[in-house]
């Protein structure tokens, strides 16, 4: 009697073991906040199933000795072996899994340049997402994160309901459902929005080193970033500061130089004559290294065509007309420029087309100096031109004159890079037989003086950037590219990304009522059919 108590005793602990263990597993599984609770109803149930087996050695012995315990043996080395197969290509795929986007408007691809930043990511990057679960936005929130983590190794993400942990609400002063903190070592940026565009630029601040500044000149009645209006370029200050550069603004006229902390000066549309002193100061800081981006508007005198022929840029006197762009429904004076010059990073994979309203040509110089080399960025289409009878093109009568206008495709952009003027000078000055002493203090001086190259981007027109055009088609890429290659930031050149495009499937009365007659009549239908039929048939042979 003893004995047939004992043996319930080892047999209740199995069962009693093998049950703690599962429910642990779906504790685990389902229950996050009893995962650090589960690992102790394991050793429970372990323990349990350890006595079992100490206390029913005997028994056990018995049972494997049968031949329906080498069958199940077999059984289980089988069932081991395929989990152990399917754990092992689990394991392959995770680190080497590929992904395939077959929806439409691509709406699980990320845009060219936030693969670029998250494969240059060189430290990790944490996000931590504070929404309440079964958010409406959490879902897709997720699925936005789960593509960065794709996309670097170094990006992971997790998700805190601030309900249920109001302490990590509170160390990260979270007041709002739905905010992303970003974190990268004591580096911190907050979100709002969990879109691409928002999450990109939070990834850009953390991780850039220092902060870039940004110049706009003042003084002769430019575009100014501060300005609301239709012609003010307030959206381009907001553009620059979401790629975390500084914008400030510089009056050259009281100042010595360019500030040495200017990553780039843009000259935006300036109606008065910028003076001598001033065009010498831009020359001091372009043969130093400096990046300069002018948009230069038709029937204006800025004084700085001299300046940009010296660099092998001609500025012409000229308006661009494109009948075509009637087509758009733009004026033809807004030339639709569709021609780039691939081969370089500004226009690398571009493809939208670009409107610029009231444009004039600019085109790179035959005789550049060689110091200098020029590139023609952008062109209108080959029905445009570029007018010069302006008393003509104000009455509406222009037409194509083959003696004086210049037909298309018409360059609008010239891209310069700018070496060194006197590294030909200093080479040849090597070569001549001097004194040792002489030579080397010649070399340490010629070290000195090396600078990086000068960069400079002609537009001849600064309204395709303003508030009114500046998201239309192309316009904002090929601006803020142009702005990334000045502040050598080519990594970060490509289409920013786009607000992800609702596509609905829209049914008709006919097409509605086919569906629901294929689905939920004619085919459930059709299986009784021939199941009576099988029926049937079975009892006809019976």
């Amino acid at each position: 009697m003893a004995r047939i108590e004992r043996k319930k005793i080892f047999t209740s602990l199995g069962y009693i073991g093998f049950i703690i263990i599962v429910a642990s597993a779906i504790a685990y599984g389902m229950i996050p906040a009893a995962q650090s609770y589960a690992w102790g109803g394991w050793l429970i149930g372990l323990s349990c199933l350890v006595t079992y087996a100490a206390g029913s050695f005997n028994t056990i012995k018995d049972y494997c000795k049968k031949r329906s315990a080498r069958h199940a043996a077999n059984a289980l080395l089988l069932i081991l072996l395929v989990l152990g197969i399917l754990i092992f290509v689990e394991a392959i795929s995770a680190r080497h899994s590929t992904r395939f986007d077959l929806t439409a408007g691509k709406r699980f691809t990320l845009s060219e340049q936030t693969v670029k930043i998250l494969k240059n990511l060189e430290k990790p990057v944490r996000v931590t997402a504070f929404y309440q679960e079964g958010s409406p936005g959490a879902e897709e929130a997720g699925d936005l994160l789960d593509q960065y983590a794709y996309g670097s190794g170094k990006f992971t993400f997790e998700f805190v309901d601030p309900d249920r942990f109001p302490g990590k609400a509170r160390r990260y002063k979270i007041t709002t459902y739905g905010t992303l903190v970003i974190e990268r070592e004591a580096r911190e940026e907050k979100i709002t929005q969990a879109n691409e565009e928002k999450l990109t630029n939070a990834l850009l601040r953390v991780t850039r080193e220092g902060e870039k500044v940004i110049y706009f000149l003042t003084g002769h009645d430019e575009k100014s970033p501060d300005d609301h209006g239709k012609d003010g370029y307030s959206a381009v200050k907001e553009a620059i500061e979401g790629q975390n550069y500084a914008v400030r603004d510089l009056l050259l006229m009281r100042a010595d130089q360019v500030p040495e902390d200017a990553s780039v000066l843009v000259i935006a549309g300036a109606k008065k004559a910028i003076f001598p002193e001033e065009i010498s100061m831009l020359k001091r800081f372009i043969d130093q290294g400096g990046h300069l981006l002018i948009l230069i508007d038709p029937e204006t005198d800025p004084g700085l065509a001299a300046f940009l022929k010296s660099y092998g840029i001609e500025v012409g006197q000229n308006i661009i007309v494109d009948r075509m762009s009637r087509i758009f429904g733009a004026d033809h004076m807004t030339p639709v420029v569709s021609q780039y010059a691939g081969h370089h990073p500004i226009a690398e994979n571009f493809k939208s087309a670009s409107f610029f309203p009231l444009a004039r040509s600019v085109h790179a110089a035959k005789d550049a100096p060689g110091h200098v080399e020029n590139t023609e960025l952008a062109k209108t289409g080959p029905s445009s031109w570029a007018e010069t009878d302006f008393a003509m093109l104000k009455k509406g009568k222009a037409s194509f004159d083959k003696q004086k206008d210049a037909m298309g495709p018409v360059p609008v952009a010239v891209v310069s890079t700018i070496k060194e003027e006197g590294a030909k000078e200093n080479s040849e000055r090597k070569e001549e037989p001097i004194e040792e002493e002489n030579k080397a203090s010649d070399d340490k001086d010629d070290n000195k003086a090396a600078v990086r190259p000068g960069r400079v981007v002609v537009f001849g027109d600064s309204d395709f950037a303003g508030n009114a055009y500046l998201n239309l088609s192309g316009n904002r890429d090929l601006f803020m590219n142009s702005l990334s290659w000045l502040a050598e930031e080519e990594d970060l050149i490509a289409i920013r990304p786009k607000e992800r495009e609702s596509r609905p499937v829209v049914l008709s009365y006919t097409q509605g009522r086919i569906v629901f007659w294929t689905c939920v009549v004619l085919l459930p239908a059709a299986i009784l059919v021939f199941g009576i039929i099988v029926l049937r048939a079975r009892k006809a042979s019976g």
